[in-house]
C-alpha cells in the first residue's frame, strides 16, 4: 500500500526551503547537551518536558503534507527523529492506527547513554504547540512491575530528542492517546530486549508502537548506501542478527519482536533519503540518512540475505608500527568504526605474520612483516576473517606461518583461510534459521606466486558442485599497476569456468578495474586498506560490500584514502573521479541467477 499525498509545488518549496534553513541554524534537533529541555515543577510532582526547539510553523507545514494520507490501520512503525524529513515523519504518523488509539509507545534510543538502566521510562508529560502530551502512568507501572531491568529515570528524558522532536506529531495524529515513552541504551541485552517486547505486547496489545531512529550516520554517500541497502533489507525480514549502522540496534530489535509477537511483519516503505540528497549539507562528516514506514499485519515476503564486507591490503609492521606505538592499537581504525559497521561478515587480506617477533623491516627489499598481537586483536571489532593467501604469510618461513594461523584462531579468535602456498584451507559461512540453512558461502584464498591455477581449480569445483556461492581472493598481478593483466584475466576465467561466483583480488596495492565475466563479476583489485606506502596510488583503495541471497548478488564499491596507515572514506567527489578513471561505474551491480545456488 503507497501513500499519495497531495500539495502545491509552492508550497513544498516552501516547505524544503524552511527545512534546509532549519538544519543549518542547529535547530533540527528537539534537544541539547546544555540546556534542558523540561520546565521546572514544583517539588513532588511529575516532570513536564518540552517538546524542544522547532518553530511551530515547523510542524504545521509538515503535518500539512500528510493531509490526504490514508489511515492504514498499522500499529507499528519506523519513524526518524531528525526533524529534516518532518513532513515523512508526518506522512507515517498519519497512515497508522484509525486515530482513536489510546497510547502511544516511542521506542528512543539514549543519545547521551544518560542514566543508570539500559532501559528507562518516566512519568510526567511533554508540552507541545498543540496541547500537551501526558505520560499514562497505568502503563508505565504495568511495564515496570513486569519488567526489572526497567527503571524511572526522568532526568534521562530532559534531553532525549529521540522522543521530545516527534511528541507534536503524537498530539496532531493521536489527539486522545497518551503516551508510555522508552528508552533503550545498545548495552541492553538480549534477554531485557525479549522481556520489555513481550510485556509491551502484554500489557498493551492495542497500542501503536514507534521506533524513533535515524539511520546511516557521518559517511559519504558511496557506503552509505551499501549500509541501507543492508538495513532496509533486515527491516523487510523482520530481523537482523547482527548490528546495523544505525544509532539504535537495540530499538529496532525490540520493535522486531513486538511485530513477530504481533503478526505484524509486512513493511511499507515510504521513504528513504539523506542529508546530502537533500541538500541540507555538502560535508558526508554531518550526513544522516532516514527509512521511515509501517508494518502491517502478515508475515514477511522477503528471503534470507548474507552481507559481506571486503577491505584490501591490511599491513601492522613498519610505518604503521610506528604510528601505533606513538598513539595506540586502536590508530588505523579511528576513522572507519561506523564504516565498517553493519555486514554479516568482514573480511581483509592480512599482508604479513603474527607474533611477537622485533620488527625486521628494512628500506629495500625484500620486506618481511610482522605484527604485534595487541596490534592484531584491535583489528578484532572490524574485522571477522583474514586471508592468508598472499606473499607475506610464510615471511617467516613454514613455523611462521603456522604460529600466525594459531594466534588467530586460538589466541585472538579470527577465523582465517588460505596460505601462502595452499588453498585448501576454506572458510565457510552458512546462513542458518530453525528452519534449516537456507546460502552456503565458501572463501577460498589463492597466491599465484606460492600456488598453481591446476591444483586451484579442483577445489573450486568441489565447493561448486556443493551448491554454495564460491568467493576466491586471489592475491596476483603486478604491484602498483592500475589496471589488470592478461594474465589475471586468464586466471580469472580458468577460475570462473571451475565454478567461482565472485572474484575478489589483491596484492597490486593499487585499485584496478572491474569485469563481469560471464556472469560472474571480477575485482581485480582492491588496494590498499591499511598500509604505510602513501607514493602515487598506493593511498587509494576500495572497499566490496556484497549482498548475497538466493536470487542475486549486488555489489557495492566505496573508496577510501589511507594516509599514515589510517583509512578515511573518501567523500564523493573524490570517489566519483576515482572510478572515472578506473571506468568503474558508480551505480551498485546485480546480477541475477538463472538456477539459484542450491
Amino acid at each position: 500500500m503507497s501513500i499519495f499525498v497531495r500539495g502545491t509545488v509552492h508550497r513544498l518549496c516552501l516547505f524544503c526551503t524552511l527545512l534546509v534553513l532549519i538544519f543549518l541554524s542547529g535547530i533540527v534537533i528537539g534537544g541539547s547537551t546544555k540546556e534542558k529541555t523540561a520546565s521546572q515543577s514544583e517539588p513532588g510532582s511529575d516532570p513536564v518536558f518540552s517538546y524542544g526547539y522547532a518553530a511551530m510553523s515547523l510542524y504545521e507545514r509538515a503535518n500539512e503534507t500528510a493531509s490526504e494520507v490514508e489511515r492504514t490501520g498499522a500499529g507499528s512503525a519506523i519513524v526518524a527523529h531528525h526533524l529534516l524529513v518532518a513532513d515523512k515523519i508526518a506522512q507515517v504518523f498519519a497512515a497508522l492506527g484509525n486515530g482513536k488509539e489510546k497510547i502511544v509507545v516511542i521506542l528512543s534510543p539514549n543519545h547521551f547513554s544518560a542514566g543508570r538502566s539500559a532501559l528507562q521510562t518516566t512519568y510526567g508529560s511533554w508540552t507541545t504547540p498543540f496541547g500537551d502530551v501526558e505520560v499514562d502512568s497505568q502503563s508505565v507501572d504495568a511495564l515496570t512491575a513486569a519488567v526489572p531491568d526497567l527503571s524511572i529515570e526522568p532526568e534521562t528524558f530532559r534531553d532525549e530528542h529521540g522522543v521530545s522532536a516527534i511528541t507534536p506529531f503524537v498530539k496532531t495524529w493521536f489527539p486522545n492517546a497518551k503516551l508510555v515513552p522508552l528508552v533503550i541504551h545498545d548495552k541492553a541485552t538480549d534477554e531485557e530486549v525479549a522481556a520489555l517486547a513481550s510485556t509491551i505486547q502484554d500489557e498493551l496489545p492495542w497500542a501503536i508502537v514507534i521506533a524513533s531512529i535515524d539511520m546511516s550516520h557521518y559517511l559519504p554517500r558511496h557506503i552509505q548506501e551499501y549500509h541501507d541497502a543492508v538495513t532496509m533489507r533486515s527491516i523487510a525480514q523482520g530481523s537482523a542478527d547482527f548490528d546495523l549502522e544505525i544509532d539504535a540496534n537495540d530499538v529496532l530489535q525490540t520493535l522486531f519482536e513486538v511485530n513477530r509477537l504481533r503478526g505484524d511483519r509486512q513493511w511499507v516503505q515510504t521513504h528513504h533519503g539523506n542529508s546530502l540528497a537533500m541538500g541540507a549539507t555538502s560535508d558526508w562528516r554531518e550526513n544522516t540518512s532516514h527509512v521511515l514506514g509501517y508494518f502491517l499485519e502478515g508475515d514477511s515476503t522477503h528471503d534470507p540475505f548474507v552481507s559481506l564486507q571486503f577491505v584490501g591490503d591490511v599491513m601492522l609492521d613498519r610505518g604503521v608500527r610506528i604510528k601505533i606505538e606513538e598513539q595506540g592499537a586502536d590508530y588505523p581504525w579511528e576513522n572507519v568504526t561506523r564504516y565498517l559497521q553493519g555486514s554479516q561478515l568482514r573480511i581483509a587480506n592480512l599482508e604479513g605474520a603474527v607474533s611477537e617477533r622485533e620488527s625486521q623491516t628494512t628500506e629495500d627489499p625484500p620486506f618481511m612483516f610482522t605484527f604485534a598481537p595487541e596490534s592484531v586483536e584491535a583489528m578484532k571489532p572490524f574485522i571477522d576473517v583474514v586471508s592468508l593467501a598472499n606473499n607475506h604469510s610464510d615471511d617467516f618461513g613454514a613455523e611462521g606461518e603456522q604460529e600466525t594461523r594459531d594466534r588467530l584462531a586460538i589466541d585472538l579468535g579470527i577465523d582465517w583461510f588460505g596460505g601462502s602456498s595452499r588453498s585448501d584451507d576454506i572458510y565457510r559461512y552458512d546462513l542458518c534459521d530453525q528452519s534449516g540453512c537456507s546460502l552456503g558461502i565458501s572463501l577460498i584464498g589463492f597466491n599465484q606466486f606460492g600456488f598453481l591455477i591446476p591444483d586451484l581449480t579442483p577445489i573450486i569445483e568441489s565447493e561448486d558442485q556443493a551448491g554454495r556461492f564460491v568467493i576466491v581472493m586471489p592475491h596476483w598481478g603486478e604491484e602498483y599497476i592500475t589496471a589488470p593483466s592478461d594474465s589475471q584475466r586468464e586466471m580469472a576465467q580458468a577460475m570462473i569456468d571451475a565454478g567461482a561466483d565472485l572474484i575478489v583480488g589483491a596484492h597490486p596495492h593499487v585499485v584496478q578495474g572491474v569485469d563481469v565475466i560471464d556472469n560472474t563479476p571480477v575485482i581485480y583489485s582492491l588496494g590498499n586498506f591499511i598500509f604505510d606506502q602513501g607514493f602515487g596510488e598506493t593511498s587509494c583503495g576500495m572497499t566490496l560490500g556484497v549482498i548475497l541471497d538466493r536470487r542475486s548478488v549486488t555489489l557495492y564499491l566505496s573508496p577510501i584514502s589511507t594516509l599514515n596507515g589510517q583509512p578515511t572514506p573518501m567523500s564523493d567527489k573524490d570517489a566519483k573521479q576515482l572510478f572515472l578513471d578506473r571506468n568503474i561505474s558508480t551505480n551498485p551491480l546485480t546480477i541475477f541467477y538463472d538456477e539459484p545456488p542450491s
